[in-house]
Parts: structure tokens; sequence; C-alpha cells
């Protein structure tokens, strides 16, 4: 039994042969979370999971190209949830020495004694687990030293500080990277895992104009392998000439503009989507899409889709949390409301069955049936010809009961199709339900940022207002 969950793990084989001990670490984590639900089990437990985990890190950091910081992570994490009926108790270790993790699986025991009953709660459906686990690719560990680290990093300091003049000083670049390994077991019968990893860049320039005005930017990206990054001088070039543009920049007077969203500020929406469609706030009755099923909330031309299984993605994933199989699907079809997030508690909270999305959503994408190849970022300015482009959103101005937004923001005034200079100090604001009825159309120019990929968006009659960030930063407190 244990051979046959042992090859339940995905991933690269052949990356894996970087790490001499990922092997080593796969069968611990196994032995691990499948003797912490037998001994949960023996201990008077009716149902049982654990997850057992090992996870490996490096955070390097420059400023001015000099090396920082740098910093090694090493971790190992158990978590266990056992059932005694309805009644529920977890307990969580770092140490998984044997005296620990018996310790522990009896703290959740005796959690669960004395826990107050939850119908709703248990293990997931056996119908509902993961029986068939991908190769989606999402081991690639960073195999190089921090010195080699800190050279990524000189470079993309060293790209930024030549892109242009007005660079003269930087808040830092910094890079990061994790790999490890883990297990998911219970008392069904389910055992499976995988290893992962994840790298990380960002550069933060500071541009002065002659006058003296300071303006900070930056750009940043992130995969699973490192070479799916941009290159260190791509990336240091792109965050200055962003914090260049900054400079200068004027008011715009309150009004109803035609808005353009650039790319990393429209992914926004998705997150916003993800928010308002997972099972906690529906069966709260937290959101204002809960009642909007099959029905059109985006225009006719737009879908979103979630795809678990994108190779090498952020977003990518076997199973969720529970060990319950995600799906490629359409959130959105045709601008139809079609999908929700659940996890198998909130789907027995809703009287549904779960969706596979314990833990959140998979890779979200925003799509559009008018998008054409030539739809580019110069293409959606002339699209929208005179009115507003959303580079950047501050605070966090969002109802998820009514919908009201208001989200203070930067960017630029555009003229007949081109930028014509920054501006700054003021809100979009709006309900998200009209505003979504308002997308007129999506750009070519797609960016994937973590688990969300859509292009430029173009929104019709947005309210644009005055706003005093340090009254809004004050709210937000």
């Amino acid at each position: 039994m244990r051979e046959a969950n042992f090859q339940a793990f995905s991933g690269d084989e052949s990356a894996c042969e970087d790490d001499t001990d990922i092997t080593v670490l796969r069968r611990t984590t196994v032995e691990t979370a499948q003797w912490c639900v037998e001994r949960a089990k023996a201990l008077g437990a009716s149902s049982a999971s654990a997850e057992a985990s090992f996870d490996r890190g490096l955070s390097a950091s420059t400023r001015m190209c000099e090396p920082e910081s740098i910093e090694r992570t090493e971790e190992s994490v158990l978590v266990v949830n056992v059932w005694k009926g309805a009644q529920r108790g977890t307990a969580s270790t770092s140490d998984l020495s044997e005296a620990s993790l018996e310790r522990t699986v009896r703290a959740a025991v005796q959690i669960a004694s004395h826990a107050k009953p939850d119908p709703a709660g248990g293990l997931p459906d056996e119908a509902d687990l993961a029986t068939e686990f991908p190769d989606l690719s999402l081991y690639h560990p960073f195999a190089g030293t921090p010195e080699e680290a800190f050279r990524l990093l000189e470079r993309t300091e060293a790209a930024a500080l030549a892109a242009d003049a007005r660079i003269t000083n930087t808040e830092g670049a910094r890079f990061d990277t994790s790999a490890g390994v883990f297990t998911l077991a219970n008392s069904l019968g389910f055992c499976a895992g995988y290893a992962y990893g994840r790298h990380s860049i960002d550069c933060w320039p500071i541009a002065q104009s002659p006058e003296g005005e300071s303006q900070r930017d930056g750009w940043w990206c992130e995969a699973r392998a490192l070479e799916d990054l941009m290159s260190p001088e791509a990336l240091g070039a792109l965050a200055a000439q962003r914090a260049v543009r900054r400079l200068n920049a004027g008011a715009v007077s309150p009004g109803r503009y035609n808005v353009l969203f650039e790319p990393q500020a429209a992914v926004g929406l998705l997150d916003i989507l993800e928010a308002l469609l997972s099972g906690s706030a529906l069966y709260r009755k937290a959101s204002c899409l809960g009642d909007k099923f099959g029905e059109r909330i985006l225009p006719e031309h737009v879908s979103v889709e979630e795809n678990p299984f994108v190779a090498r993605a952020i977003g990518s994933g076997a199973f969720d949390d529970e060990g319950c199989a995600g799906r490629r699907r359409l959130i959105v079809d045709s601008g139809r409301l079609e999908g929700r997030f659940l996890s198998s508690y909130s789907a027995r909270k809703l009287g549904l069955r779960t969706t596979g999305n314990a833990g959140g959503a998979y890779n979200l994408t925003l799509s559009s049936s008018q998008t054409r190849t030539s739809d580019d970022f110069t293409a959606m300015l002339k699209k929208l010809d005179r009115g507003i482009l959303v580079t950047e959103l501050i605070g966090q101005g969002f109802n998820p009961v009514t919908g009201d937004y208001s989200r203070g923001a930067f960017g630029f005034w555009v003229e007949n199709g081109r930028i014509d200079h920054a501006i700054e100090g003021f809100s979009i604001a709006g309900n998200i339900l009209e505003m979504m009825m308002q997308l007129e159309a999506v750009g070519a120019d797609r960016l994937t940022a973590s688990e969300r990929s859509c292009g430029s968006l173009l929104f019709s009659d947005l309210c644009a207002a005055g706003v005093d960030f340090d009254d809004e930063a004050a709210a937000d407190e």
C-alpha cells in the first residue's frame, strides 16, 4: 500500500535529480502523514487527515548593486485534523520527532473531544478525491549559490541605473526562491503529494527630476522555473521606465471617463471574482454575486476560465488542500456566471458538491472572443482614445456585500490614443456589478501574475474623483 501511494507523487523526475535528498524527503512525508492518520484512529478518532511538508528557501537583497542581506530558511510542518463524529480537532508542529508527532496527534484528539459539533465538517466525500496525478512540472529548484543570487540582483539594479539618467537611487532588489515537498493523507485511504518550487525577483528604482521631485516604481516576476523569469536586464530596464514616467504627475478633474487598466492592475478583477465566489462568502451571504448564478455578470464576449493543470504555472496543482480533484472549467461562460469556488465544508453548508477549491482558485484567465492578436497595448490606447490609463490601484475600498468599489489610483491621461502626462490623487469609484457590465474590450497584452492571467481592460464611463490618500490610509487602519 505504501509503495502504491508513493507512486502518487507527481513532479519532474529529471529535475528531482538535482536535489539528492528529495526522494528521502518524499518518503519521510509519506511515512509521517500516514503514521499520524493511523495513530489518530487508534486513539479514538472516527476519521483523520494529516499533511507533512518540508520547505527550503533562500532570500537575497541588494541596494545600489551592493549586497544587503541574505537569509536561508528550512521548515518542516505537520498539520493534523481529526474528527470524533462531527467534532473536529486540529493541531500542528514543526518538530517531526516521534515524541512530537505523538503529542500533536493526542492534542488534536483531545481538542476534538471538547469541540462543538458541526454537521458540515468532516473529510470530503470519497468520490471527490483525486485519483489521477498529472506531472505538472512544478519542481525546478534553484541550484545556485548565494553569490550567484547576488549577481542576479546586481545585474538587475545595474540595468535599472543605466536605463535613464534620472534613476539616481533605488529601494533595492530582491530574489526569493523556495522548494519543497509535501504529502497529504487521510483515513479514506488517500495519500499523495508532490515536490514544488517557486522563484521571484523584484526591483524598485527611484527617479528624480531636475526640480528635485522623486518617484518610485518597479517591476517583479515569479515562476516555477528560474529560466521562466524575465532576464535581469529586461526587468531592471522596465522597472526604471515605470519609475521615470511617474515624474511630473498632475491632477485629473472629477468626472466620468473611459478607463483603461494596465494588465497588472486589471488582474485585480479576478481577485475580486474569487473572493465573491468563495464558498465562505456565499454561505455567509457576504457576496453581491450570491444570487447571480446563471445570470450575465459580464458582457457576452467575456469569459473566465479556471485551469489547475497548466504546466509550470504558479497556480497549478493536482488536487486541493483536502485531496479533492479540481477541473478545467469556465467560471464565467460568455458573460454568464457558472462557477463557484467550494471546499467540501462550504459545499455542505450550501447543499452543493465541492469544486475542489479548498485553498482557493487555481489559474484564472479572463479572455474575450473579440480580442485579436493585434490588440496590443498600443492598440488598446487607441481604443481608449481619450481618458484615463490606470497603472496602480491603492487601498482596499471594496464592499463585497454591496459591490461598492472605491480605490485610489495612479496613472496617465491619454489624449488621441497616446499617453500625455502622469496623473495622481484620484480614485476610481462605482459598483462592481455595474462596472463589470461596462467592460468593452480586453487586450492581447496578457500578463500572468501569480495565479491570474489577463490583458489590459477597457471600461466605459467610470467615475473618477479626487482622493486624500492620507485620509484613506487612516480609514484602512
